[in-house]
């Protein structure tokens, strides 16, 4: 274990507790006060007050004889910058700083945050914070935290969030779920030192952890967050994130370069799915998807790719159907049901959903028999809306029966809300049961489950990064918004040396001979270096080989006027059934990422764009491609040929070894279009917009 690993260890699993700076007319002081209740020394500091919450203080953290585990500030961001300074000369192992007014604050918040940070340093600290809410230990009682108690149940769902008040949100979406538990809350502040990815590598390894939710603002290590967040996969943790301010970045669709189609929202949702980080979009929706792994055995676990549902009534089960296939659940027909339903339920003939109105518990038993114990289905959901009434306790007492006869996973849903804290008592702690909120939270619960399991069987060994390559000329300056980009030859050929095709070019100079080029007319004959040459009308389409010499003195007047290169680019007309849209985004926080979409006009009209980060195996190309068989067009339809999805997965594969090559310069990278021939693919043309600096 490192020293920062150690550190934050002993912060969030104190022996020893000293809180500084809180009186019993502080605002927190009742939220900390359940922390008088665990199994932690527990120690005040405070300069004139006689007791604290019941306990005389030390009137100063020196008389604490010992090493503290955990120090919590309870004060200015001044005071607790001197406190910092005095814990880096003692033995302690982090502190908790609720305090604002650090870097967000100016120049004298920042002085503030560079001694924070030195005395962290000096003293092989952990901090959380600065402007945090602390942390919540539900098992051990641990409240070291500006957040009301809230009283979730303790359970092995852990928080990190960058926004403090979401982990109260948690705690109360938590407490109205039956069957759901916290184990910790923690408040990542402003990240002075200790960030969310050192949070994620802790709970790795936590034994009172079992599954993590995430409420992200940004990440500031990505490397180390996605390997931490690898070791959570390894360990059998699934995790879901919420991601804050997100970007609407389909209003950037009309932007000339690839780097403006992504916004950052769209980055974290690439980047977190590759790495099998689930996403929710809000705080109920996190407490969803990881209610049903917190209750389940891992040992019942599986790929969830075929549900069954029994209802109570018609209703919940066409709701339930509309659900599950809005969530991406399948719910088979299970055709071997269909005569023993039909003559069983009258009236009935879909086995699944099944509808038992009437009848069911008439056939409550056999009917929970047959479902669970269905080779056709990896589990079976129950709705209904679950009274405390001894009928339905044997209901529900039969599911939990047939599951631990068959080893497979059931889930008890009310149509809307909690099932009832009834049914905890009913079902125990068998591992096999789980109770869902609502038949959305159940089946969205469900869905986190299968796709984990999923992610951990297809997760792969990370692809080894190429090594840097330089920027290959100096850029040139787009006179109209600054920007700097590559020379049309030096971008050909560095697509080339990657091995992504292009078609034959030829560079004729401003003052060159006009010479035939080693390729047949017509022609297409372009200014080459400028960077929006439609706009200037600096293009000639299917220029036959006498016209040639006139094209280019038509280039060149045209570049004349408008002050830019009249090198000329002169390229064979090239036939397609189809373009695609290629590019690298340099600019995301989380490093360079590929992106795939339609061509032409569609990337507007469809708002379609897919990614990865950089860079790509071929599994990972392969995956992204596969992404667009729902458009009909990539993969073929009526009768035509796949857009040569073999050598597109060996391009993508090309360009992520680009952007991770030329990570340090190229802010994006955007070819629009990549032909699809009848020969394959080929790029005619691309723009690559360099870093000031490059």
């Amino acid at each position: 274990m490192t020293l920062a690993a150690s550190a934050l260890d002993r912060l969030l699993n104190p022996k020893t507790i000293a809180v500084v700076g809180l009186s019993d007319k502080s605002p927190v002081a009742e939220f900390i006060a359940p922390t008088l209740h665990s199994d932690a020394e527990v120690h005040f500091v405070h300069p004139t007050a006689e007791t604290v919450l019941g306990v005389t203080p030390h009137r100063s953290i020196g008389d604490i004889a010992g090493p503290i585990d955990a120090v919590l500030s309870v004060m200015s961001a001044e005071r607790t910058v001197a406190l910092a300074e005095e814990c880096a000369d003692l033995d302690c192992g982090g502190l908790v700083v609720y305090a604002a007014g650090f870097s967000e604050l100016g120049a004298e918040g920042a002085e503030y945050q560079r001694r924070l940070v030195d005395a962290a340093a000096r003293g092989g600290m952990a901090v959380i914070g600065p402007n945090s809410l602390g942390y919540i230990s539900m098992p051990r009682s641990l409240h070291l935290t500006a957040s009301a108690d809230y009283h979730p149940a303790p359970g092995g769902i852990s928080i990190v969030s960058h926004s403090g008040a979401m982990i109260g949100g948690i705690a109360i979406a938590a407490r109205q779920r039956t069957g759901v538990g916290i184990s910790r809350l923690i408040s990542a502040g402003n990240e002075a030192t200790t960030d969310i990815a050192d949070f994620l590598d802790f709970l790795a390894t936590d034994p009172d952890t079992s599954a993590i939710g995430l409420v992200v603002e940004g990440i500031r290590r990505p490397k180390e967050f996605f390997e931490a967040a690898r070791r959570c996969l390894d360990a059998g943790k699934p995790i879901v994130a919420v991601k804050l301010a997100r970007n609407a970045r389909t209003q950037q669709m009309a932007a000339s370069h690839t780097g403006a189609l992504a916004g950052s929202a769209w980055a974290y949702d690439v980047s977190f799915e590759h790495a099998g980080i689930q996403l929710a979009y809000d705080l109920e929706e996190l407490v969803d998807r990881l209610a049903l792994v917190s209750q389940l055995d891992p040992e019942l676990w599986n790929p969830l790719q075929r549900i069954g549902v029994v209802a109570g009534t018609g209703g919940f089960a066409s709701l339930a159907f509309d659900v599950a296939e809005a969530e991406g659940l399948t719910l088979p027909p299970l055709d071997s049901l269909t005569d023993w339903v039909t003559a069983t339920i009258p009236g009935i003939t879909v086995p699944n959903p099944l509808d038992t109105t009437g009848f069911g518990a008439t056939f409550w038993t056999e009917i929970v028999d047959r479902y669970v114990g269905s080779d056709e289905l990896d589990a079976v959901v129950f709705v209904n809306m679950w009274s405390d009434s001894a009928l339905y306790r044997r209901l529900i007492d039969d599911v939990a029966a047939a599951g631990r006869r068959y080893r497979k996973p059931v889930a008890i849903a009310a149509g809307a809300g909690a099932v009832g804290d009834f049914a905890t008592e009913v079902i125990g702690d068998d591992g096999v049961a789980a109770l869902g909120y609502g038949i959305r939270g159940t089946l969205r619960g469900l869905h986190t489950l299968g796709t984990f399991v999923r992610a951990r069987q297809a997760a792969r060994d990370a692809v080894e990064a190429p090594a840097p390559v330089a920027c290959p000329a100096t850029p040139i300056t787009d006179t109209g918004n600054g920007s700097r980009f590559l020379p049309f030859g030096d971008i050909m050929a560095l697509l080339q040396d990657f091995g992504i095709p292009i078609a034959p070019y030829a560079i004729i100079g401003g003052d060159d001979a006009v010479d035939a080029p080693s390729f047949a007319a017509p022609y297409a004959v372009k200014l080459a270096d400028v960077a929006h040459r439609t706009e200037l009308g600096a293009v000639a389409l299917n220029v036959s080989a006498s016209e040639l010499t006139g094209a280019v003195a038509r280039m060149r007047v045209i570049a004349s006027e408008h002050g830019v290169s009249a090198t000329v680019a002169v390229q064979p007309m090239t036939a397609s059934r189809g373009e695609l849209l290629i590019g690298i985004d340099g600019r995301s926080e989380l490093g360079p990422m590929v992106m795939l979409g339609l061509g032409g006009i569609f990337v507007e009209v469809l708002q379609r764009i897919g990614g990865r980060p950089a860079p790509l195996s071929k599994a990972d190309a392969e995956s992204l491609i596969e992404e667009f068989r729902d458009l009909h067009l990539l993969h073929g339809f009526r009768g035509s040929e796949p857009w040569h999805l073999e050598q597109l997965a060996e391009t993508l594969v090309g360009f992520g070894n680009l952007a991770a090559a030329g990570h340090d310069w190229i802010e994006s990278l955007d070819v629009n279009p990549l032909l699809v021939t009848a020969q394959g693919l080929v790029a005619v043309d691309a723009l690559c917009i360099a870093r000031d600096g490059a």
